[in-house]
């Protein structure tokens, strides 16, 4: 990964883009109220549709956002956490910047866009900064600095792209392995696996507190001294690690879906806010119409929900899915994490050779990148 923090020919900029990730079993055992007493191991892949951000000198400072559905109102803690970190950096203290972030889907999502943001921003800030290093910057602004409930799975996944294990351990240090999956796992997740659009955004980490918060007033009421029922929920997601790693390494690409909703029966019974009526409306019309199984991605209370669906019901579920107003957004597997936009543009991958899902013929093209009508401020 080269990057150069002041590109040759005098422009004062740089861009740089980041992967989101897509949580295929043992997320939330990141979470660091977890993960510091039992440690923790998800399984997370990146995917190519990715968080682009430009850093450029400017007359004033500010932050622009957009997705590809529009102009993003921004996030006034990042917006702060950004402004601070600019402050400090020793070739940004002094001057004024402009930062525009684009994005290939809504923020809010489920698919970690804030944490690939902020690897994205670690990489503009510090070129020569291996992925562990760039992702653990990149926690830290989030976790420490914005004081969000958060774990590193998000900026991990995202920094070191592909698909992996990503084991934290109680004294909070994370382990990456790379999975290799078999051929038909591969083919799997870029052509069988559908990302639908709830249409709801959420901010994650106050989802997980409101579902804590639950959990300790339940487990203060029980009064047993037991276990609390999200600690024992997590244990049981966490034991699903092992099996979704076998099915990808096996090709069994038909226990994909049963341990995708396994894995949100457990967390949808977690706490308040988790599960939606409209996420567990399209996953019953995604299993009635031949999909195997499915989850919300993310921490739950809204985003995308990811389905595994056999060739033979693709038709009826996208058709399904349009007819309940739930666009898809089409990916495939990222083998590469955070790198240098080399062409310094902020155009979607999607849009590039490779990006989008060719060999799914019924599938949405991905939208272009929504221009940047509006700008959000730093002060």
């Amino acid at each position: 990964m080269t990057r150069h923090a002041h590109p040759p020919g005098g422009e004062d900029a740089v861009t740089c883009r980041a992967p989101l990730r897509v949580s295929l079993a043992g997320g939330g055992t990141d979470l660091p109220d977890y993960s510091a007493e039992f440690g923790g191991d998800v399984i997370a892949m990146a995917i190519d549709a990715t968080v682009r951000v430009r850093l450029s000198a400017a007359d004033r400072s500010e932050l622009r956002w957009s997705d590809r559905t529009g102009d993003l109102p921004g996030d006034p803690v990042l917006n702060e956490l950004v402004a601070s970190v600019l402050r400090t950096h020793p070739d940004w203290a002094h001057r004024s910047w402009t930062v525009t972030s684009t994005a290939d889907a809504r923020a809010g999502a489920g698919l970690g866009s804030s944490g690939a943001f902020l690897v994205a921003l670690a990489g503009l800030l510090s070129p020569d900064g291996s992925a562990d290093e760039l992702a653990r910057t990149a926690y830290h602004w989030e976790h420490r600095q914005a004081d969000r409930m958060v774990g590193p799975q998000d900026s991990f996944a995202s920094a070191h792209g592909g698909i992996g294990t990503l084991a934290i351990g109680t004294d909070g240090e994370v382990r990456v392995s790379p999975l290799t999956p078999h051929p038909r796992s591969a083919a799997w997740i870029d052509n069988n696996l559908l990302l639908f659009d709830t249409g709801i955004s959420r901010d994650a980490s106050r989802i997980v507190a409101a579902a804590k918060q639950d959990d300790d007033q339940r487990t203060q009421e029980d009064g047993t001294g037991r276990s609390s029922r999200r600690t024992e929920q997590l244990h049981a997601i966490r034991a699903l690690v092992a099996p979704f790693r076998q099915a990808l390494e096996e090709g069994d690409v038909d226990r994909f879906g049963p341990l995708l909703t396994e894995n949100w029966k457990l967390k949808a019974g977690m706490g308040r806010g988790v599960s939606t009526p409209r996420a567990e409306e399209l996953l019953a019309l995604c299993l009635s119409a031949g999909a195997h199984g499915g989850k919300l991605v993310g921490a739950g209370g809204g985003g995308y929900v990811l389905v595994s669906v056999p060739d033979r019901a693709l038709h009826a579920v996208r058709t399904a899915m349009g007819r309940a107003h739930a666009p898809e957004l089409p990916f495939r597997l990222s083998p590469q994490g955070v790198r240098a936009d080399r062409a310094g543009s902020c155009e979607p991958a999607a849009d590039k050779p490779g990006g989008r899902r060719r060999d799914a013929p019924t599938a949405t093209p991905r939208q272009r990148v929504a221009p940047l009508a509006g700008d959000k401020e730093l002060s």
